[in-house]
Order: structure tokens, then sequence, then C-alpha cells
């Protein structure tokens, strides 16, 4: 009895462990920290906040980036912190650089767009 019941919690566990991953985001290419290598490894989530685009990139050791759209959608600029962003809309992506950072933002990830 108690090997089943130690079976279903990890089952439930397993479960919300799944659901987690899946409510992450989406999987961009980065390179950080003054790297000039692009891997898969940072994640956007995506929002609307007062009728604007707002994007969160979250790095794999947990750092994080705020963007917002600009109003005219050809630039991603830092919504908070000390670093100034440089970013352009190039084709069906976003290209960004912020402080040490650069990210490929596919435009699809435009939450005004969903």
């Amino acid at each position: 009895m108690r090997a089943a019941r130690g079976l279903l919690v990890a089952a439930l566990l397993a479960g919300c462990s799944e659901t987690q991953a899946a409510d992450d985001g989406e999987v961009i290419t980065c390179a950080l920290g003054g790297s000039g290598e692009f891997k898969p490894a940072c994640r956007l989530e995506r929002t609307v906040i007062d009728s604007q685009s707002v994007f969160v990139v979250r790095h794999p050791d947990g750092a994080f980036r705020r963007l917002v759209v600009t109003a005219d959608g050809q630039h991603l600029d830092a919504a908070d912190g000390a670093d100034a962003s440089q970013s352009a809309l190039k084709g069906d992506r976003f290209e960004v650089i912020l402080g040490g950072d650069k990210y490929v933002i596919p435009v699809k990830a435009d939450a005004r767009s969903q």
C-alpha cells in the first residue's frame, strides 16, 4: 500500500513537472555574456500589458530581461535596467543586443500578432 501511494505521488509530481516545462515559454537563440556563439538556450515569454507587447527573455541561470515592442513595431526596447538595447526587425525576426547579451526573437513572438 505504501509503495503504491509513493508511485502515485511520483506520477503526480512528474505530471506537474511536464506542465511546468510546457509553460516555460518558447526556446529562442541567444549569445550570453559577450559570447559570439548563439545557442538555443533562452526562453521567451510573451504577454500584452496595457495594449503593449512585453517579452521576458529568461536565461538558463535564472537571469531575465524584459523587452517592449516600440510603437512602430520595428524595435524592442529594454523595459527596465541600466542597459539600453539595440535592436532591429530583420525579416522574420528581431535581433537584439542588450549589454553583453544578444537574442534572436521570431516576429511571431510579438504578442499583438497572436
